[in-house]
């Protein structure tokens, strides 16, 4: 039952958590907006939305943070993404669920490209 309320909630927040380019591109230079792509790393050495400052595969993602390995202050706001929206959707949950501000790219990185936006390869 507990969880049934959990996601509701979650759901509720969720149409104002949505971020577009427009957002990324407006705060690229503030220190307080934190770009996670939760891609593989292999997927992200091939291109991702410059700035990014994590790249934690979704299946660590929940791990990283619980036992500390990332360290974000929770008034920071992170923006999560991935390929297509699906993966980053769940850290999205995951996050919010750990008492995180996040904000969903649901676009994400194929939204980025289809605007033509720059794209750092490492």
């Amino acid at each position: 039952m507990k969880r049934l309320i959990i996601l509701f909630v979650l759901s509720c927040n969720y149409n104002q958590d949505v971020v577009d380019a427009d957002y990324i591109l407006k705060n690229k230079d503030n220190p307080n907006i934190i770009l996670i792509d939760v891609r593989s790393n292999q997927e992200f050495e091939k291109g991702h939305i410059p700035g990014t400052k994590y790249n934690i595969p979704m299946d660590r993602l929940r791990e990283e943070f619980v036992r500390g390995n990332i360290k974000i202050n929770k008034e920071d706001t992170i923006v999560v993404y991935c390929q297509k929206g699906i993966l980053s959707s769940k850290a999205y949950e995951i996050l919010k669920a750990l008492g995180y501000n996040v904000k969903h790219y649901k676009g994400s990185l194929q939204d980025w490209k289809d605007k033509n936006l720059p794209i750092d390869i490492y």
